[in-house]
């Protein structure tokens, strides 16, 4: 069986069909740049003013300078001012040249002439902007790889970029599989797998397609083979296991997919399955059990999805340990934690199958197998993707387990 480190190994060599297109701004957040953006021009293209006041132009100890102009965002002051002189500036205007900007509250809001009221004000080269000075034309400040945030996406803007290449998003067809799932009655089991991944996968913007499949190898096939051939990616839930209608892998083979990998060293989601073919199409077969989904997920689809883009690597983040922790199972456990202001605390969670657990969760908390763990220690957590921490659902109280058989 792999262990989680060479699980990720294997994903990240892993060979898919990238590609490319180009995009217009408004239609780039969320993507991922796929070439480098630099700076056109000095940034700022001019000396600008970070102040509404008075651009003067110093003339010894004097405090009275007369007024010449007003110079708006926008416009430009033609000439050049004499010592003793003013124009009376607004935020992002162009400044002339040789002035210091005295804010307009520490002077007496003169019009013909102004009085600068706070003399310590008068130091040459206050309130300006210099050309230049946050990066200058040919400076590259995106580099290929980056999601396009409102912050990188307004950088692209100021840099002069009117549309950009970025990587194509892989198409994804999801397709839940099982008998029990949406059947009413005391052995049906509600569909929560399907809308997790619905929602995991439009929070990285992946148009994708949804499907139910029965435990029917020949309805299983078909439904596998139409996401084989519609799509980029097949996501399967459930049927990877060890019982006697988990039929997803000899499907898959069958369906010329080659095995990548199939069981790893991890709690919850040990059966996870990876398989790709010839064309580059990627098959991830996650087991049924939610948390099970929403960890393998987050550990190996997310970064199997992310070859298309050409990352491998989720966010994970370094947090306090809120509490005492001794890990004594055999595999890699990665447990539902919240996020507080004394740090991270792992969810009381009942298994694989305790959906409520993860849903009081901000994200995991990774736990290698020996872990003695004490509160103050430095731990790895991953946010769940979408998720605000804090904005989680609330934990009931923990039931009393029934009577054994």
């Amino acid at each position: 069986m792999l262990s989680v480190e060479e699980a990720l190994l294997r994903i990240a060599a892993l060979e898919v069909g990238v590609s490319t297109e180009r995009v217009g701004l408004s239609s780039a957040g969320g993507r991922v740049l796929a070439q480098a953006v630099a700076l056109d021009r000095d940034q700022p293209g001019f000396d600008r003013s970070t102040m509404d006041g008075y651009a003067v132009c110093l003339d010894g100890d004097a405090g009275s300078f007369e007024v010449v102009a007003t110079v708006v965002a926008g416009s430009l002051f033609e000439g050049s001012l004499s010592p003793g002189q003013a124009v009376r500036i607004m935020t992002g205007a162009p400044c002339p040249r040789g002035v210091t900007v005295v804010p307009i509250e520490l002077t007496d809001g003169g019009e013909a002439t102004v009085t600068v009221t706070e003399p310590a004000a008068l130091q040459p080269g206050r309130n300006i902007a210099w050309r230049g000075e946050d990066g200058h034309a040919g400076d590259v400040i995106l580099e290929p790889g980056t999601r396009l945030g409102p912050a990188a996406l307004a950088a692209a803007a100021m840099a002069g970029a009117e549309s950009l290449d970025v990587y194509t998003l892989p198409r994804v067809a999801v397709i839940t599989t099982g008998d029990e799932v949406g059947k009413d009655g005391p052995a049906g089991i509600r569909d929560s797998n399907g809308p997790m991944l619905t929602a995991f996968l439009s929070g990285l913007g992946l148009a994708h397609t949804r499907r139910h499949a029965p435990d029917d190898e020949g309805r299983l096939e078909q439904l596998l083979a139409e996401g084989r051939d519609r799509a980029d990616v097949v996501v399967t839930v459930g049927g990877v296991s060890m019982g006697t209608r988990d039929l997803v892998p000899e499907t898959a083979a069958a369906l010329g997919f080659e095995t990548v990998l199939h069981k790893v060293a991890v709690q919850p989601g040990k059966p996870i399955f990876i398989a790709r073919n010839e064309d580059g199409k990627l098959f991830i077969g996650l087991p049924g059990n939610p948390v099970s989904v929403l960890v393998t997920a987050h550990l190996f689809l997310l970064p199997a999805l992310a070859r298309f883009w050409g990352d491998t690597t989720p966010p994970w983040s370094t947090q306090r340990l809120a509490t005492d922790w001794k890990h004594t199972g055999r595999r890699h456990l990665f447990l539902p934690a919240a996020l507080g202001d004394d740090g991270v605390t792992p969810v009381a969670w009942n298994g694989s199958g305790d959906l409520l657990a993860a849903a009081a969760a901000d994200g995991l908390l990774d736990l290698p197998v020996g872990s003695d763990l004490s509160a103050g220690d430095r731990v790895r957590f991953l946010p769940f993707a979408g998720h605000v921490a804090g904005q989680r659902a609330q934990l009931p109280p923990r039931g009393v387990a029934g009577a054994p058989c």
